[in-house]
């Protein structure tokens, strides 16, 4: 699986967590949770299977952010942000990329059972974020930061999220 655009990538989470949200009516799906889900499934692909995408994060107060998808959802702040389910989108997808989305349905599914602070302190604690991040600046993370950081530290969440995959027979 591999998109040649950020948006691309992003329009494709973004519907698969508007799934997710229509399964789940309860469910509340703020900025912040999209922003470090995004990071977080892009993290993994990268490490344990392939780039999915070309993306540089940039580090703020609260974790590593795609700054275009911010400024689209600022208006949001700790809100619910309303997505919108598209059958066709999500159909093409899963003919292209069956096993691909399963597993970014289960990363999904697994980040949105934790509370968003929680969320905040994995990428806190367990991303090149730390090593990156100073107030007032907003510093990239690139591919090779993040892959150098999980090699020194390569006992966390992602190794979780791997484990989790494999026992579901999706790698």
């Amino acid at each position: 699986m591999f998109f040649y655009s950020k948006k691309d990538f992003i329009s494709y989470l973004l519907n698969l967590m508007s799934k997710l949200q229509s399964e789940m009516p309860n469910l509340k799906i703020t900025q912040i949770q999209i922003q470090k889900t995004i990071y977080i499934i892009y993290a993994y692909y990268l490490l344990y299977r392939t780039p999915i995408c070309n993306i540089n994060f940039e580090t703020w107060r609260w974790g590593p952010v795609i700054y275009e998808l911010w400024k689209e959802q600022t208006k949001y702040k700790g809100n619910n942000v309303p997505l919108d389910f598209d059958e066709k989108l999500y159909e093409k997808y899963l003919e292209l990329w069956n096993n691909e989305v399963r597993i970014c349905e289960v990363i999904i599914r697994f980040l949105m059972k934790l509370k968003t602070w929680d969320i905040v302190k994995i990428c806190h604690e367990q991303t090149p974020w730390k090593k990156f991040y100073r107030p007032n600046r907003k510093n990239l993370m690139k591919d090779e930061d993040i892959i150098n950081f999980h090699k020194v530290s390569s006992d966390n969440l992602f190794s979780y999220l791997n484990f989790i995959l494999i026992k579901e027979n999706l790698f």
